[in-house]
This record gives structure tokens, C-alpha cells and sequence, in this order.
């Protein structure tokens, strides 16, 4: 599984990174197989997902999309 020093190693060339968060179940710490990368730039943030979107990391492949608002 991705680490956030991954996350945040495959991201930061789209721009400035300001925070990585991974996903992990509180009882055995292991990744729930999503997190969120926050960009200073919605700009960048547009760029990453464009070209991340789809990429192969590891055994998986990466859905890249804003994250949505809670209704």
C-alpha cells in the first residue's frame, strides 16, 4: 500500500503539496485505500488529477477526482 511520503513524492511535481492524508482503520492501522493531497493551487490540484487519473502505482490503479462536498 501507498505511504503519505508516496503520495506525497508522485504529487508534488503538479505543485505545492500542503497535506497528505492517508486513510487507516483506527484498530489495525492499515490503509483503507483512499486519501486526500491538498494543493496551495486549484490549479495544480486540476493538472494532477488530469494526469494521475488512471495511473498505475504499485498493484493499483489511481481514481484522481476532487473530493466532493457531504450532503
Amino acid at each position: 500500500m501507498a505511504e503519505e511520503d508516496e503520495l506525497r513524492a508522485m504529487f508534488q511535481r503538479f505543485g505545492h503539496v500542503t497535506r497528505v492524508f492517508l486513510a487507516k482503520d483506527r484498530e489495525t492501522g492499515m490503509a483503507k485505500g483512499f486519501a486526500f493531497i491538498s494543493f496551495t493551487n486549484r490549479d495544480d490540484a486540476a493538472k494532477a488529477c488530469s494526469a494521475m487519473d488512471g495511473f498505475g502505482f504499485k498493484h493499483l490503479i489511481l481514481r484522481v477526482e476532487f473530493a466532493k462536498k457531504a450532503t
